[in-house]
């Protein structure tokens, strides 16, 4: 049976909730520089650090090992050492009615102002879990979120019966549905000990996860069934057991449950918020609730003297003045950069994948035969990205602007017939479309700097991180109108001149075709411009949005005023201090209500 309680100390002892938030601890499935998979990690990795660093917060972040304490390279570079007077242990009791022995462990290390806890197995059927080096896989997925749960529960036990109860957080912070669990229980555990610490629960992709309530129970993340003080609109109506809660006023949903039992919900952008959020977990998070956008930190002058750096005896030859300029780092990159990416990709584990569609027999990326207007595109390969959206389109772009080239940096899918259909598809225009399966961080930051256009045809966005990563670069975004594109994207068809970008509806090829050529002329019309050559062939003519034609018509130059636009956006409203701002209010707001309660 799960251990007894420790010896608690005197509730005057226990820091109050009336100082304002100092201490955090976060829960994540995946960070970056650690474990990433997509935007979530990024996002976790750059809120934790404004936090540590700009508001000066002690910052804990909290996440499965995923196998990466046994990197050399990574315990060297976070200072990694295990917690040798810590272990987490006992037995979970399955749906089956079969015990399952845990036994856990936890490395600590600290980067750039935060501190990093990584629970890890102490025995094989432990390590099976928590450091599997797959990420994100079903069954492993629910068994990481069910022993991490685990594990920091009994870590906020052990500080405790060890005097160290100043160690605990003032605030807890769970980020998706994967750290319910977690959240949910250490604040349960804390309350139990006269703590009433807030629970911010930040939704940053909905999955309409649905279990019963064992999952959650004490038998197996470890959630007691004790009576829970049920609010709404911040105001005691009635108490019921957290099995309650679960079954009859969640339904069963992950996600409800930790909306509910959450002191304050955000999301990551106001239009997911309220449109996606809202909708699915309904009057929950009424008063309760608020966005904290995502951030960007990139800064393109660095990147692009580094990248220069490195490349530029390369790039050189042929350069008629001085530095290269960005179409000088599109041929480049089309032409001869790509080549580099070898067949084996630096993702590390049984999920390597081989890289490109199109290899040469030496096993690296074959390069274009000619330069041309770029059209890039990242993130991970899913349904939700609109991958297979944008190769629809290219046989439309193509007939408009036949020299048009794609290149599409993807984070491999566990889904190996999605990848094995994109790479088919995209060998089906070996002089338009290449694949890029892993991270290369080189040849992936000069494609942003040596790109025209950025695509993002999404079928659903919460916020997307990459729109950021495009737009600070100089590359205008042509984006879906879901959730946060809309609210990162200005739509030059709605805002003239000082738009970033143009929003298509979803699932619509034909106007993303449409938009991707207006937008690469308008950008192919401003090099003419730059490089002192005229639109002999009637270039313009293509711009088929006529509000955009028009604006063509009055600035050839509109190119350049649209990349500055992009840079200026991101700088001024969506870097992490601005994320990080806004997360303190939300924090102030989330203690305000846990007082409220504590005070009832």
């Amino acid at each position: 049976m799960p251990a007894a309680n420790p010896k608690l100390p005197s509730k005057a002892s226990l820091r109050s909730t009336s100082r304002r938030v100092s201490k955090v601890w976060m829960f994540s499935h995946e960070c970056a520089g650690l474990a990433q998979a997509g935007g979530l990690g990024e996002a976790v990795a750059g809120l934790s650090k404004t936090l540590a660093l700009d508001s000066k917060l002690d910052v804990s972040v909290f996440l499965p090992s995923h196998g990466r304490h046994l990197d050399p390279s990574i315990r060297e570079s976070y200072g990694l050492q295990g917690l040798a007077t810590f272990i987490a242990q006992g037995h979970r009791t399955g749906v089956n009615g079969l015990w399952y022995n845990y036994l856990a462990g936890m490395e600590k290390g600290s980067r750039d102002g935060v501190n990093y806890f990584l629970a890890k197995g102490l025995d094989s059927a432990t390590s099976k879990w928590l450091d599997d080096p797959v990420i994100y896989d079903h069954e492993a997925t629910f068994e990481k979120m069910s022993l991490l749960a685990r594990t920091v529960g009994s870590y906020a036990d052990y500080l405790i019966s060890m005097g160290r109860a100043r160690e605990l957080p003032d605030l807890i912070h769970a980020h998706d549905w994967h750290m319910v669990p977690a959240g949910v229980l250490v604040k349960q555990r804390l309350a139990e000990r006269g703590m009433a610490v807030p629970l911010v629960l930040t939704v940053h992709l909905l999955s309409g996860v649905i279990l019963p309530w064992h999952y959650a129970s004490e038998e197996w993340c470890g959630i007691r069934d004790i009576p829970y003080s049920l609010r709404t609109n911040a105001k005691r109506v009635s108490t019921l057991k957290f099995s309650q809660i679960w079954q009859d006023v969640c339904r069963n949903s992950l996600e409800k449950f930790g909306c509910y039992i959450a002191d304050y919900v955000t999301s990551v952008s106001n239009t997911y918020l309220r449109n996606d959020v809202s909708t699915y977990v309904g009057n929950t998070i009424r008063g309760k609730s608020g966005h904290i956008y995502n951030g960007c930190d990139w800064n393109p002058a660095i990147i692009e003297s580094s990248i220069v750096a490195v490349e530029f005896e390369k790039i050189r030859p042929g350069l008629i003045d001085g530095a290269p300029k960005r179409w000088d780092l599109r041929e480049y990159l089309l032409t001869k950069a790509i080549s580099k990416i070898e067949k084996e990709s630096e993702i590390k584990g049984p999920a390597r994948l081989r890289d490109g569609s199109r290899k040469k027999e030496d096993g690296s990326i074959e390069t274009f035969r000619s330069d041309g207007p770029l059209v890039l595109m990242t993130g991970r390969l899913s349904p939700q990205k609109g991958v297979d959206l944008l190769l629809d389109a290219i046989p439309l772009v193509r007939s408009a602007i036949p020299e048009t080239k794609f290149l599409l940096f993807l984070l491999p899918s566990n889904d190996s017939d999605l990848t094995k259909t994109t790479l088919e598809r995209a060998r089906k225009y070996p002089d338009n479309a290449r694949v890029i399966l892993g991270r290369h961080p080189s040849i992936y930051l000069l494609s942003h700097l040596a790109a025209d256009v950025y695509a993002m045809p999404s079928r659903s966005e919460p916020f997307g991180i990459s729109a950021l990563e495009a737009m600070i670069t100089g590359n205008p975004v042509v984006g879906t109108s879901v959730g946060g594109i809309t609210e990162t994207v200005v739509d030059l068809s709605a805002k003239g001149e000082s738009g970033t970008g143009i929003l298509v509806p979803p699932e619509n090829v034909a106007k993303l075709a449409e938009s991707l050529v207006s937008l690469l002329t308008i950008m192919q019309l401003d090099e003419l411009g730059q490089r002192g050559k005229r639109d002999g062939a009637g270039i313009s003519r293509k711009i088929l949005v006529e509000s955009m034609a028009r604006m063509v018509a009055k600035n050839r130059n509109l190119g350049s005023k649209i990349r500055e636009n992009c840079r200026n956006r991101v700088a001024e409203k969506f870097r992490w201090t601005n994320a990080g701002q806004m997360a303190l209010n939300r924090y102030s707001a989330a203690r305000s209500l846990a007082l409220k309660t504590l005070q009832k």
